[in-house]
């Protein structure tokens, strides 16, 4: 490849400096929860055995847990640009940002209490997803901090209110 140009999997500098504060920290949720849900939740014993458990066996929450992370995986490539938005989610996104953030947390939350409740060993793998869920509540208040709550254009702005 010649110097200067760029592959088509790459992108060019410019697409890096887009990204904002929010979409590095709902990327690195993203990384982070793919890498949890592969790692061990938690562990227990039944007899002579040791099982461990990883995020898709812990229980319905770790199957919700991944589906929220696809979700905001492919929130975060609509918001770039990157796949089509056919439904036209671009212009809700603090609306599913926020919603897949409660999601996530809701599970994380419920799957500690059902860890706790079951004298069951916490491992990595969930310590890493409760990271995602804070690293995406990070990602969700600097998304709210970034822009203005009402768009322009809006029925709701006080400029048309008072028209």
């Amino acid at each position: 490849m010649a110097a200067g140009s760029h592959s088509r999997f790459g992108g060019s500098p410019q697409m890096l400096r887009r990204l904002t504060f929010a979409d590095w920290a709902a990327g690195l949720a993203v990384a982070l929860g793919l890498l949890a849900v592969f790692l061990p939740w938690y562990s227990y014993s039944s007899g002579s055995a040791h099982i461990t458990v990883n995020g898709f066996r812990a229980s319905l929450l770790g199957d919700i847990f991944f589906l929220a992370i696809a979700a905001l995986g492919m929130l975060m490539l609509i918001r770039q640009g990157v796949i089509q938005d056919p439904a036209g989610l671009k212009q809700r996104e603090r609306t599913g940002l926020l919603a897949t953030a409660t999601v996530m947390g809701t599970a994380v939350l419920l799957q500690l209490i059902l860890i706790g409740t079951g004298g069951l060993s916490v491992r990595a793998g969930f310590g890493i997803a409760v990271v995602a869920v804070i690293a995406l509540g990070v990602s969700v208040r600097a998304q709210f901090l970034s822009r203005p709550f009402f768009r322009a254009g809006s029925a709701t702005t006080d400029r048309e209110l008072t028209d």
